[in-house]
């Protein structure tokens, strides 16, 4: 094709360089959504993202929220560039999550 584009395997996600990049921002809380109720369940507060071993690691004061592997998690932007959202499988818990991390103001 002529005007053919590379296509990303995975549309909902944001590049590998550009996931390794967020290693190290501060988060200032986590949330996942109740499927039951729709409401917003705070996971954890003053947190980081963790790039470490070939995992994605959300962390909030010391404990793991959320640990996937680099390569499978599927992480976007929020439309307000104030946090990711996180999809994916958890490594500790085995199941399909997804999370909002808000990042902390100060960066």
């Amino acid at each position: 094709m002529l005007f053919s584009k590379k296509k990303n395997k995975q549309k909902d996600t944001m590049p590998l360089k550009a996931k390794i990049a967020l290693d190290k921002r501060p988060l200032k809380y986590v949330t996942m959504r109740d499927s039951e109720t729709y409401k917003e369940i705070r996971l954890g507060e003053n947190g980081a993202v963790n790039i470490m071993d070939g995992d994605f690691v959300l962390v909030c004061q010391g404990k793991d929220v959320m640990r996937c592997d680099l390569d499978e998690v599927r992480v976007a932007e929020l439309m307000n560039l104030s946090g990711i959202t996180v999809k994916g499988f958890d490594k500790t818990t085995g199941q399909e999550m997804s999370v909002i991390a808000y990042f902390a103001d100060k960066f």
